[in-house]
C-alpha cells in the first residue's frame, strides 16, 4: 500500500539539539511485526518547542520512549537514528542512557500519581536527582529542593518537600513532577500530555509555568498533546502523527491558518468549539426528572490517637438544581470545586450531611438501601476512568450483564446476552466484543461500553463524570455524537460533569459553574459561556486556550 503523502515546511535554521532519523518501532513477531512507528524524522532546536499531535494510537508518546529508551518489552527499535547534541542515543551503554535521563533529558509524563513514587516524599524524589546528576548532599541538596519546588509555585515549600505525592492535589502532583524533570538542568524537556487531566484555569497555570522555565533556561521541548488550542499556546513548529507515520510539519501559524494535510483539517474539524452549538431545545417539561435541594456534603477531619473528629470539610456547601427529562445540565469548575462529590451524592455513593435530592418527586436520601438499590435502575453513572471501572478480569458481556442480573433484568441468559448485542450494536460495536475484556479495546471502546453497561438497566438519567477529558478530539466527538443521539431517541437526561468548556458548548442544554462547593451561576450556554455574570466564571473563560487572531481553524 502507498504510503500518505507528508506535507513538511522549511526546517528551522537554528543548530539542532535533536534528531531523530528513519525512528522504526515494531511490536509483535519479527517474522510478522505491527509497525507502531514508520520511517519518523524530525528535528527540535535550542530553545525551540515542537509540538507532537495525533490521535490515541498515533505513535505520540512512543516516540518519546524511543528517544529515551523507555519502550515497553514487547516493542523494538528496529530502524532509525536519534541524536542528542553529537551524542548517538541509540549506541550508548545502558549506563550511558542512566547518564542522559534526567540530566541532559528531563522527561514530565502524563500522569503524574502513577508516575511519582509513593512511598517518597516529594523532597527525596526531587533530591534523588539532584543527587545522582549533579552530585549534591546534605544542606545544598535540601537547599535546592527547596528552590525547585518554590520555582513551580508550590506554596509553603519548605513543609510540602515533607509531604507524599497523595497529599498533593492533581496541579500541584504535576508541578512536582515538573520541578523533579528540571531538577537536573536538562537541554531538552519532554512532556507527554502533562495537562489532560487538568481543569482549565490549572492548565493554564502549567502552560505558562513551563514556557517560563525554558525561556530561563534555554532549554529545547518535545511538547505532546492532542489538544489544539494547547498546542497552539506552547509550539514553535507543530508535527503531525498518523498511525505512526510523521504527516505534516509546520511553524505554528502556518499550521493553523491552512492545514495541508487532509488529516490534519479532519482533526481540526472535530474540535469542541464554544461558538459551535448543535443542541436543540428539550421537550417542555411540567415537573423536573432531578430535584436537588440544599445539597451537603462533609468529610470529617479527626486527628489525635483517638481519630476524634474535630472539623469538618464541607465538599458540597448547599446545592440546589433542577433537571428535566431528555434534558443535559452540565457542571463545570475547577478540580476541587465539588463536581464529582455532588454528583456522588445526588446517586447516594456518598453519606449526605443535609438537603434533599428528589427522583420523580420521590427523596431518595429517605429510602433504605433496599429501596435505593431498585431505583438505582433509573439513575446511572459513567466514570472518567473507564479502565478502572470495569473488572479486568470479566469478559465485557458478563460487565454489561452485571447491572442486569442486580435487578431481575432478562427472563434468561439467552435474553441478556441477545440484550448485550443490543446494547453494543446501539453504541456502536460489535456483538463480538462481548467476549473480549476491557484491556483488548481502545480508550474510546472501552467508554462506550461503560455507556452499554449504564444502558443496560434502561435508566432515565445519567451521571457522566468527565466522561471525554482522557480522549482525544476524534474519539471525544465520536463519544458526544453517540450521547446526543441516545438522548434523542430514549429521551435520556444527562448530569454531565466536565471542566471541558467547548464540550458543554456541543452538549449541554444549560451549565451550572460550581466553586468552593457552591453553585455560583447557572443559565442556558448561550447566556452562561457567551454573557457570563460572575467573575469566577469569567475566569474560567479567560483561562480556555484560543487559538490566536488570523487562524483559520
Amino acid at each position: 500500500m502507498d504510503k500518505p503523502p507528508i506535507v513538511t515546511d522549511t526546517p528551522t535554521a537554528a543548530p539542532a539539539l535533536l534528531e531523530i532519523s528513519g525512528l522504526r518501532v515494531e511490536f509483535g513477531a519479527p517474522e510478522a511485526p505491527t509497525v507502531a512507528i514508520d520511517d519518523l524524522t524530525l528535528t527540535i532546536a535550542r530553545g525551540e518547542t515542537l509540538v507532537l499531535v495525533g490521535e490515541s494510537g498515533s505513535g505520540k508518546s512512543l516516540t518519546a520512549l524511543a528517544v529515551t529508551r523507555l519502550l515497553p518489552t514487547a516493542a523494538r527499535i528496529t530502524g532509525g537514528r536519534v541524536m542528542l547534541g553529537g551524542d548517538d542515543l541509540f549506541a550508548l551503554p545502558a549506563a550511558g542512557m542512566c547518564a542522559v535521563r534526567g540530566r541532559r533529558i528531563g522527561f514530565v509524563f502524563q500522569e503524574p500519581q502513577v508516575a511519582l513514587n509513593p512511598v517518597m516524599r516529594i523532597g527525596d524524589q526531587i533530591g534523588e536527582v539532584l543527587h545522582q546528576h549533579l552530585g549534591l548532599r546534605g544542606a545544598e541538596r535540601q537547599e535546592r529542593t527547596v528552590e525547585a519546588l518554590r520555582a513551580v509555585g508550590i506554596p509553603d515549600p519548605a513543609r510540602r518537600a515533607r509531604e507524599y505525592p497523595h497529599q498533593f492535589s492533581g496541579g500541584m502532583k504535576q508541578r512536582a513532577m515538573i520541578a523533579i524533570a528540571l531538577a537536573g538542568e536538562p537541554e531538552l524537556l519532554i512532556a507527554d500530555e502533562p495537562t489532560t487531566a487538568l481543569d482549565v484555569t490549572l492548565q493554564a497555570q502549567i502552560l505558562a509555568l513551563l514556557k517560563a522555565e525554558q525561556r530561563r533556561r534555554g532549554m529545547a521541548m518535545l511538547f505532546i498533546t492532542h489538544d489544539f488550542g494547547v498546542a497552539w499556546q506552547v509550539a514553535d513548529r507543530v508535527a503531525v502523527l498518523q498511525a505512526g507515520r510523521l504527516v505534516e510539519t509546520a511553524a505554528r501559524e502556518a499550521f493553523y491558518r491552512a492545514p495541508r494535510h487532509p488529516y490534519s483539517r479532519a482533526l481540526f474539524a472535530a474540535l469542541p468549539k464554544l461558538e459551535r452549538r448543535v443542541v436543540s431545545a428539550p421537550p417542555a417539561a411540567a415537573e423536573p426528572l432531578l430535584a436537588v435541594d440544599n445539597l451537603r456534603v462533609e468529610f470529617p477531619i479527626r486527628r489525635g490517637v483517638l481519630r476524634r473528629i474535630v472539623d469538618s470539610v464541607r465538599a458540597v456547601d448547599g446545592v440546589s438544581l433542577r433537571l428535566d427529562a431528555g434534558e443535559t445540565l452540565a457542571v463545570v469548575g475547577e478540580s476541587g470545586s465539588g463536581k464529582t462529590t455532588m454528583g456522588r451524592g445526588i446517586l447516594r455513593l456518598v453519606p449526605l450531611a443535609g438537603g434533599s435530592v428528589r427522583f420523580r418527586g420521590e427523596d431518595l436520601a429517605a429510602l433504605s438501601a433496599a429501596a435505593l438499590r431498585q431505583r438505582r435502575r433509573h439513575l446511572q453513572v459513567v466514570f472518567q476512568d473507564s479502565y478502572a471501572a470495569m473488572n479486568p478480569r470479566m469478559l465485557v458481556g458478563d460487565i454489561i450483564q452485571e447491572g442486569m442480573l442486580a435487578q431481575h433484568l432478562g427472563a434468561s441468559r439467552a435474553a441478556r446476552e441477545t440484550r448485550v448485542a443490543e446494547l453494543l450494536a446501539q453504541v456502536g460495536l460489535e456483538a463480538a466484543h462481548a467476549r473480549r475484556y476491557p484491556h483488548e479495546f481502545s480508550g474510546g471502546q472501552r467508554q462506550r461500553i461503560c455507556i452499554a453497561r449504564a444502558l443496560a438497566v434502561e435508566p432515565r438519567l445519567i451521571v457522566c463524570d468527565e466522561p471525554t477529558s482522557a480522549l482525544d478530539v476524534s474519539v471525544q466527538a465520536q463519544i458526544l455524537d453517540l450521547l446526543r443521539d441516545l438522548q434523542q431517541r430514549l429521551g435520556l437526561a444527562y448530569l454531565f460533569i466536565t471542566h471541558n468548556l467547548g464540550v458543554v458548548a456541543q452538549l449541554a442544554h444549560r451549565v451550572a459553574v460550581m466553586h468552593q462547593g457552591v453553585i455560583v451561576e447557572e443559565g442556558p450556554v448561550e447566556e452562561v459561556l457567551f454573557a457570563p455574570c460572575h467573575a469566577y466564571t469569567q475566569q474560567l473563560l479567560a483561562a480556555v486556550p484560543k487559538i490566536g487572531d488570523g487562524a483559520d481553524a
